[in-house]
């Protein structure tokens, strides 16, 4: 599995959600200077508590009236989306990359799952944007994206899966897809052997048809399927991008 490497280190200014109705959410971390290496995201950090109380870190690019929902693999951060998501931005999209508890400048929350962060982060979306959103997650983000898919009321726009297994750490994606109603996208490198086969299988219970399934050549994994100039990945990034315009075209 390829790991994409985190980023850290303190800024100026951040935008924090209202938390007086979790009294015992922790105090919101500090913004970061030079977040993810990047200056230009010291004004673009913002802060939302968690479902279970602990605040949640991310940041926002672009101001669209599709918010793109972005779930980190294991042994990264929101910074591994940051050359994708700032072309998504420059497309028409906003985009919100956010660290799951614990991780990166995300405070740890006693409880919770990674499906709870990635419906908390939804819902800080919907409360910035015009309530559109796309959730997408690579692997174990995928895994989380997916059962929150399924149970977002409203739904969302679509959902995407880049290298998600069926199930890590106690979430079982499998049990959740057959109760997707949102388009969904199944991305996998055919050398990335378990995990394409977690995407044929997601992919074939998940209902109706506005469902797809792209497996591609080569070994890349998760965010590198879209950001790793390798084999596989200009096929992974069409097959993203032509989902997304299709499903949620940015306004």
């Amino acid at each position: 599995m390829l790991l994409l490497a985190a980023c850290a280190s303190n800024s100026e200014k951040s935008v924090t959600a209202d938390t007086s109705a979790l009294p015992s959410a922790a105090a919101a971390p500090s913004p970061t200077h030079g977040l993810c290496g990047d200056p230009e995201l010291d004004d673009k950090q913002v802060t939302f508590p968690g479902r279970t109380g602990a605040h949640l870190a991310a940041y926002v690019l672009g101001t669209g009236a599709v918010t793109l929902v972005l779930a980190p693999q294991a042994s990264t951060t929101g910074c591994s989306w940051l050359s994708w998501a700032k072309r998504q931005a420059a497309a028409g999209y906003r985009v919100l990359a956010f660290d799951f508890n614990g991780e990166g400048r995300s405070r740890r929350a006693e409880s919770g799952h990674n499906s709870d962060d990635v419906a908390a982060a939804a819902a800080f979306a919907r409360t910035g944007g015009s309530g559109e959103i796309v959730l997408i997650g690579a692997s174990r983000g995928a895994t989380a994206a997916l059962i929150a898919a399924a149970a977002l009321n409203p739904p969302p726009a679509a959902v995407i899966s880049l290298s998600g297994p069926g199930d890590y750490a106690g979430e079982r994606a499998l049990d959740s897809v057959p109760r997707l109603t949102a388009p969904a996208l199944y991305v996998a490198a055919k050398g990335d052997s378990a995990f394409a086969a977690s995407a044929q299988a997601m992919y074939d219970d998940t209902p109706g048809q506005a469902r797809k399934l792209v497996l591609v050549e080569g070994r890349l994994h998760g965010t590198g399927l879209l950001t790793i100039a390798a084999e596989g990945a200009p096929e992974a990034t069409k097959a993203v991008d032509d989902f997304l315009r299709t499903a949620a075209p940015p306004a």
